[in-house]
């Protein structure tokens, strides 16, 4: 299993906007590839928001990087000039196992 692990730094732009952001980041849970997604807030530091998704395999994560639906978001927060910083893991979860 791959786990995408996305950090945003949201404390260029106003509640209204970071709210739609992470609406934007939420909707990519219908994206087919994606295996299982969480968006939420840090507990300690207030302007971070991060992204969990979990995909079967790297190729699922390349096709969700491309993914039409993916794009619109991803240039949205970069047309913002928002910090961003991104891991993926590789682990031996079974995707069948995923809450």
């Amino acid at each position: 299993m791959i786990w995408h692990l996305v950090r945003f730094d949201f404390g260029t732009v106003d509640e209204t906007v970071r709210r739609e952001l992470e609406a934007d980041l939420a909707a990519l849970a219908t994206i087919d590839e994606v295996a299982w997604l969480r968006v939420g807030r840090d507990v300690e530091d207030p302007s971070i928001t991060g992204l969990m998704t979990a995909f079967a395999d790297p190729e699922a994560l390349d096709t969700y990087r491309v993914h039409p639906d993916h794009i619109p978001v991803v240039e949205r927060i970069r047309a913002l000039g928002i910090p961003v910083v991104r891991l993926d893991l590789h682990t031996d979860d079974d995707p069948e196992q995923l809450p």
